[in-house]
């Protein structure tokens, strides 16, 4: 699994399993209660943000509901002419009024599911997948989103709730705001005087003002942050001036120690073969001193073609008139063990002589010594 892949799983699961614990309502109640504490002037500029433009359209005209942190506010109706839309869209440009759409909740089709509680990381994607069977609709003529109603912990603890609305009928609402549908941050449905807390304008389609008092926030946010982070740098400078002269003394010492290390582990290495070495040449017989048994052993008849020593293994190839009498020759070699021939002896009609193969063994010093012991 690549290092992304494995950050986002990561990622998911802590979100999920802070989702599933208290931290979220004790987070939020207690920015809650500090922001009571701010004056009133301070706590519009901070909650500026949170100010919104609720639209309603029903049989030809639109219900106009302002949304802040006092509370709502109802702004009257509007008939739903180009004129007074066209005006209206003008007044949100010029204040960046972040303007929902609220259906009613009869207006979408909704079911409600259990799911495994691995599937919320993916969720939107696992109900793409349950629309040909949970509702009478495809995925591409529908626009759909979900809530998680509860987190249970059992294999199907998730409790999720699907929201399915047409896009025949979103289209047919959009058409009708004329100049407005460009500017609607989200559409969201109304049950009971509140919104469930979803967009479902597909994300092409979403208009997001900027925000001045989200911009300061930001700022803020960002100050705060570089503030605390030269405090902690200011606390732990002298701690890490130390922790650092320490590390580079740990260093120097480790750092002699393996030089030494390394350096005896050489020698030891190279005492090791120079000793192997010399205990393989004083094992076997020189090859001068092979040579020199062969000639003194090997009768004036017989020629060598080939002469090799691979390890303790000596192979002779070459013609003689008395191949079979070569292994009585060489068994009373002081050098050579085990003399045989290898393969038929042929006879080679050219010379007179007979072709042969023979193959013996290098003595070992403690075969002579064995053979001297009474």
């Amino acid at each position: 699994m690549p290092a992304a892949n494995r950050l986002t799983t990561f990622a998911d699961d802590l979100r999920l399993r802070l989702l599933r614990s208290r931290l979220p309502a004790l987070w939020q109640a207690t920015v809650e209660d500090l922001r009571g504490l701010l004056p009133p002037s301070w706590r519009r500029l901070l909650e500026g943000e949170r100010q919104a433009l609720w639209l309603r359209h029903a049989e030809g005209e639109l219900d106009l509901q302002a949304h802040g942190p006092a509370g709502r506010t109802a702004l009257g109706r509007l008939p739903a002419e180009a004129a007074v839309l066209e005006a209206l869209a003008e007044r949100i440009r010029q204040h960046s009024l972040r303007t929902w759409l609220l259906l009613p909740s009869g207006q979408v089709l909704r079911r409600r599911l259990s799911l495994p509680a691995a599937a919320e990381p993916r969720l939107r994607e696992v109900l793409a997948f349950e629309l040909d069977r949970q509702t009478p609709f495809s995925a591409a003529d529908v626009v759909y989103e979900a809530r998680v109603l509860e987190r249970g912990p059992g294999p199907q603890g998730l409790q999720v709730e699907l929201l399915v609305l047409p896009r025949a009928r979103l289209q047919a609402q959009m058409q009708a705001l004329g100049p407005l549908a460009e500017l609607l941050h989200g559409v969201d449905i109304e049950e009971n005087g509140q919104r469930l807390g979803l967009n479902l304008l597909p994300a092409a389609g979403r208009n997001a003002p900027l925000d001045p008092v989200r911009r300061t926030n930001a700022w803020l946010l960002a100050g705060a942050g570089v503030a605390l982070l030269l405090a902690l740098l200011l606390v732990l400078h002298n701690r890490s001036q130390r922790l650092e002269d320490m590390r580079a003394a740990v260093a120097a010492a480790t750092e002699e120690a393996r030089d030494a290390r390394r350096i005896r582990n050489r020698l030891q290495s190279t005492a090791a073969a120079a000793n192997y070495l010399a205990e393989r040449r004083d094992a076997r017989p020189t090859m001068l001193e092979l040579l020199d048994d062969l000639s003194r052993r090997i009768p004036d008849d017989t020629a060598l073609d080939k002469l090799a020593v691979n390890n303790d293994r000596v192979v002779l190839v070459g013609q003689s008139r008395s191949a079979p009498a070569l292994v009585g020759l060489l068994q009373a070699s002081p050098l050579l063990a085990e003399p045989a021939l290898s393969g038929a002896v042929q006879a080679d009609t050219r010379s007179g002589r007979d072709r042969f193969t023979l193959v013996a063994r290098l003595r070992q010093p403690q075969e002579d010594a064995d053979e001297q012991a009474p």
